[in-house]
């Protein structure tokens, strides 16, 4: 039966006003970690921490487990010893790599010697891999059977095993002697094969793999391209040294997807909720893109004064009454460019992503992003010039055929140009090993914005003459 929200969460804020550790078992009897961890979030950090200092270390660290990972990083530094000793114990093995970020190095070495000597071991090995691999990933708990194992005897040592023994029964791994990976039983295939059908026989002998070297996004893309559970892990010499299962695969795709949506957005850092981070943090992430976009400014308005600013006071005539009208179209001509430029560049920033495209896709990218530009660009360029040259009111603004032919060739140069910039800098960004995701929306709307005013200018001296 399910725990009243609303009456746990008032036991929880008084049992974090007791001075004493003395209620716990009396209010929380009967509780599962589940709820309480539900509770608690409803709590501030500090109500939080004292409600797990009141538990014992058993309890605190079955909450602590089932609390988001920010809510449990904000307070873990602040438990004691014996806590997070429990904690480290049931974590999995990934996200008890992750804890060593949070902890003093000395101190989590100092919990390595508490808790179960293999699951220390097993930390340690982990650790020994490159950061953001495979290896660091993956979990040593996993069935596996000899190539000579009946199906019967299979069955069995799943049968004996504990829910916490291993990550996954789904898949049995036949391994020969010296642990090479010889082939992947399904469970569906132990069940349906007769009892007496050695594994061998019964197993799928050509298994998708990958290296304990390969990067976690890697990894994560070929669970999911395959769609697979598990993944097997290989060291260099193809022996197999654990799994990697979907629901991590989906943590790090999650997690992936989540800073690339940021940066394509202006804003640095790693994909954490945003009530977990201060006002400090969140002003920190954004500032860099806002201060970089700010000096990229400068060029437009460098662009402005060049065209526009130095004649200002040295024409009075015609050719200042023509500089005036053309800063009228400039919000429409920048916007559409910039509009075209974010469109382009999340699109490829995507499909790099998730791998639809290559960096030696560019050609194909650059054919297909011209023809729609042009199409959008021829488009938008006769709209603008209709707007601008019809005479009918509320429709247009009535001005000169030459003014308008400026707008309305403008227009699609804009757009041809936004669409090179906005698909051929993430690719270029790919081939240079650096994130596409850096090239983000805001920064490619700030340069077509200047770059755009060249070419609009331009074309207006080549229509109207001189400006200057």
């Amino acid at each position: 039966m399910r725990t009243d929200e609303k009456a746990l969460v008032e036991r929880l804020r008084a049992l974090a006003e007791e001075d004493a550790p003395t209620l716990d078992r009396e209010v929380l009897e009967g509780v599962r970690p589940e709820d309480i961890a539900e509770g608690l979030q409803r709590l501030e950090t500090d109500e939080q921490l004292r409600v797990l200092q009141h538990l014992d270390a058993d309890t605190a660290a079955n909450v602590l487990i089932e609390l988001p990972t920010e809510d449990a990083r904000a307070i873990v530094n602040e438990l004691p010893d014996t806590t997070v000793a429990h904690y480290l114990d049931i974590l999995p093995m990934d996200d008890a790599l992750e804890l060593r970020e949070e902890l003093d190095p000395e101190r989590f070495e100092a919990l390595l010697h508490v808790i179960p000597k293999e699951d220390a071991q097993e930390i340690r090995r982990l650790l020994s891999y490159p950061e953001g691999s495979a290896g660091q990933l993956m979990t040593e708990d996993y069935v596996e059977v000899s190539p000579d194992a009946t199906m019967e005897q299979v069955l069995q040592v799943i049968r004996q095993t504990t829910d916490e023994d291993y990550e996954t029964v789904n898949y049995i791994y036949v391994l020969s002697e010296d642990r090479h990976l010889l082939g992947v039983l399904t469970l569906r295939r132990v069940i349906r094969a007769q009892p007496q059908a050695k594994a061998r026989e019964v197993m799928n002998d050509d298994p998708i793999t990958v290296p304990v070297t390969l990067t976690e996004e890697e990894v994560a893309r070929t669970i999911a391209r395959y769609g697979f559970s598990a993944m097997p892990v290989l060291d260099d010499r193809g022996r197999m040294v654990g799994i990697i299962t979907a629901d991590d695969a989906q943590e790090i795709l999650e997690e992936a997807q989540t800073e690339d949506v940021l940066k394509l957005g202006g804003v640095t850092g790693d994909a954490e909720a945003y009530l977990s981070l201060s006002v400090v943090q969140i002003f920190k992430r954004r500032l860099p893109w806002l201060l970089i976009l700010f000096v990229a400014e400068f060029f437009t308005g460098s662009v402005m004064r060049k065209y526009i600013g130095s004649h200002a006071d040295q024409t009075p005539d015609a050719k200042l009454a023509a500089l005036a009208k053309l800063q009228l179209f400039v919000p429409l001509l920048i916007g559409a460019g910039g509009n075209a430029g974010s469109q382009v560049t999340t699109t490829i920033t995507r499909a790099l992503a998730l791998g639809e495209i290559r960096s030696a896709d560019w050609f194909i990218v650059m054919r297909r992003e011209l023809t729609v530009a042009l199409c959008i660009g021829a488009v938008l360029g006769f709209l603008g010039f209709s707007r601008t040259h019809l005479s009918v009111p509320v429709i247009g603004w009535g001005q000169p055929l030459n003014l308008s032919l400026v707008v309305g060739f403008a227009l699609p140069c804009i757009v041809l140009w936004a669409a090179t910039v906005g698909s051929m800098l993430p690719i270029a960004a790919k081939r240079l090993g650096i994130d596409p995701a850096v090239m983000s929306a805001p920064f490619i709307t700030t340069f077509v914005d200047a770059t755009g005013l060249i070419i609009y200018f331009e074309i207006a001296t080549k229509i109207l003459g001189p400006l200057s």
